[in-house]
């Protein structure tokens, strides 16, 4: 079937599910542990296909796991589903994750570099504060009843127009 073991985790914030099936395609363990137990694990445990949903922390488990020597997927949610058996759990989705780890023909997603993390952040935020900065303006121009886009250094000088007078 395979050379090697499968470890499917599911992440979460305080309880991580991790699912163990041997190179025959038999379940070792499918348990819930600690984040400080996971790095544990993954440090102990042979070279291993580590297989994970993608999320917004799977980068840094998928560096951790490489680390020490494993083959690390990081599978998009939406094709895990197809593999999920059962009502939605932590135990069936961990379970659905190495399993579909395992499919021939599976696509995985790329696992980024600490950097590449940095940059997305910082392009994230960028958009979140342009989105913020346009709603502040238009409830500025609401509330100063003004029908035409202002420019954010006219806002700037209405407003401050408009504090003067009223501590004046």
């Amino acid at each position: 079937m395979k050379n090697s073991n499968v470890i499917g985790i599911d992440l979460a914030k305080d309880v991580i599910q991790v699912c163990k099936i041997d190179k025959h395609g038999e379940l070792l363990s499918n348990k819930a542990i600690s984040p400080s137990k996971l790095k544990e694990l993954l440090a102990k445990s042979i070279p291993s296909i580590v297989a994970m949903e993608g999320c917004g922390a799977c980068h840094y488990w998928a560096r951790l796991a490489q680390k020490h020597g494993h083959d690390v997927r990081v599978i998009s949610p939406k094709k895990v589903k197809a593999f999920l058996q059962g009502h939605k759990t932590d135990a069936n989705d961990a379970l659905a994750i190495a399993i579909a780890s395992i499919q021939f023909g599976m696509r995985f997603s790329q696992i980024k570099t600490e950097e590449q993390q940095a940059l997305q952040t910082l392009e994230t935020s960028r958009k979140f504060l342009d989105k913020e900065l346009i709603a502040l303006n238009n409830h500025i121009r609401a509330y100063l009843g003004v029908c035409k886009p202002l420019e954010a250094t006219k806002a700037k000088r209405m407003v401050g127009a408009q504090t003067s007078k009223a501590r004046g």
